[in-house]
């Protein structure tokens, strides 16, 4: 099967453009072809080694007002890809980046599309869907979305824009919906993007990770709770730092490491030493290959305590593979992959003292903590690896493309048991 994929997002690359990259090889050593239309402002990764299982091209950094335009150079481009490829199936991934030209495009397409729903705009105009006061939205972008006192601002008049391109020329031409979590699946069916289909990620699992009987146990001392990721405002952090002072009462000798970096790492800084616990909180950056497994022994719980909606945390499957149990809020997809009270436990969004005490309970009784990443370990290999996703995958392109109906709502899985 020929796949010819359109990456509609300008901005830094994330967990979405590794996810096109890491699905596209998987796909190419199972001899599908894959071609992608790149409008990241990054350049595709040679040292990835996809480069002939990958096309990358960029068009330049696509400001707003060129998203309002139509974009010869763009249009052209896709044409000609087009034309060379000549693929069975068009996948959408976001709808940002040039967003009008890439809607003439799909509404002229004869062969199917596909949509993966990587983020929750298409029913919130920032994709946190949560109200000042920690308010969780019922979702959708329309004009009460000035006036609810989220964080939209003078880009309402864009993102309703937006949202009437999409509607009007994707929209109809869309065969099937992928989601990762059965939250962003409820939403987009609830708001008429229909139909939404079930389809988990997973977790990229190097090899001597899943080939370990029995996970290595943490250090004795001291506990540590652990965060792997971008340090951004609705990533959380802010709360497990504000939580830190009670968790020191409970579990004398604690300590956070923070691996990651971003912008908010300065204020989050500045937060440890107003509370005095900066003794506590150890800044490591960056974490990659080696460094990130030993980074994963060193910790005996993982916390991810977003308080913004989360459509597919891989941190918390990464963390539950090795055997880590994971502590984190109860939003958006988190709870597809942590079980509370079996793999990890959930807590509400915004809430300091009872992330504090969640994660205390896990370190003051080390036993069920080992345990709980025992189980999650087992459920990540059972239902979240590169294999199980691709099989699943695959069943879809093959429902959409011999024209089979899918229903709004169901498991990606259903298909795959069909095509087996």
């Amino acid at each position: 099967m020929r796949i010819l994929r359109i990456d509609s997002w300008d901005g830094a690359g994330g967990g979405a453009q590794e996810y096109i990259r890491e699905v596209c090889a998987e796909l190419g050593s199972r001899g599908h072809e894959n071609r992608v239309i790149n409008l990241t402002t990054l350049p595709a990764a040679p040292e990835a080694g996809l480069e002939r299982n990958l096309l990358v091209r960029t068009t330049g950094p696509l400001r707003m007002g060129d998203d309002l335009v139509d974009l010869p150079e763009l249009w052209a481009l896709f044409w000609r890809e087009y034309e060379e490829f000549r693929p069975d199936i068009v996948q959408l991934h976001h709808f940002d980046a040039g967003f009008t030209t890439i809607g003439r495009i799909v509404e002229r397409l004869t062969v199917p599309v596909v949509f993966t729903a990587h983020d929750a705009e298409l029913v919130c105009p920032i994709s946190t869907l949560v109200r000042p006061g920690n308010v969780i939205c019922e979702g959708g972008v329309r004009t009460r979305c000035l006036f609810t006192g989220c964080h939209v601002g003078f880009g309402g008049p864009y993102n309703l824009w937006q949202t009437r391109v999409f509607d009007q020329r994707v929209r109809p031409k869309v065969r099937a919906y992928l989601c990762p979590s059965r939250s962003l699946t409820g939403y987009l069916h609830s708001n008429g993007y229909q139909p939404a289909v079930h389809l988990p990620s997973f977790a990229h699992i190097p090899a001597a990770v899943q080939a370990e009987a029995t996970p290595p146990a943490g250090p004795e001392l001291p506990p540590t709770v652990g965060y792997l990721g971008r340090l951004e405002w609705y990533k959380g952090v802010h709360d497990l730092i504000s939580g830190l002072p009670e968790l020191v009462r409970k579990v004398p000798g604690v300590r956070l490491d923070i691996a990651g970096d971003g912008p908010f790492r300065l204020e989050l800084e500045r937060q440890a030493s107003r509370l005095g616990v900066q003794d506590r909180v150890v800044f490591r950056g960056q974490v990659r290959g080696p460094a990130k497994e030993e980074w994963f022994r060193s910790v005996h719980v993982v916390a991810t305590p977003s308080n913004m909606w989360e459509n597919f945390p891989l941190v918390a499957l990464e963390a539950l593979v090795r055997g880590r149990p994971v502590v984190a809020t109860d939003i958006g997809g988190i709870p597809d992959i942590v079980d509370d009270g079996s793999s990890g436990r959930l807590v509400r969004i915004g809430d300091p003292p009872a992330l504090a005490s969640a994660i205390a309970e896990l370190l003051m009784r080390p036993d069920r903590a080992r345990a709980m990443g025992a189980e999650g370990r087992r459920r990540t290999l059972g239902r979240y690896t590169p294999e199980i996703h691709l099989a699943r995958l695959i069943a879809v392109y093959e429902a959409v493309v011999e024209g089979r109906t899918l229903t709004s709502g169901m498991e990606a899985e259903e298909l795959r048991n069909v095509a087996a």
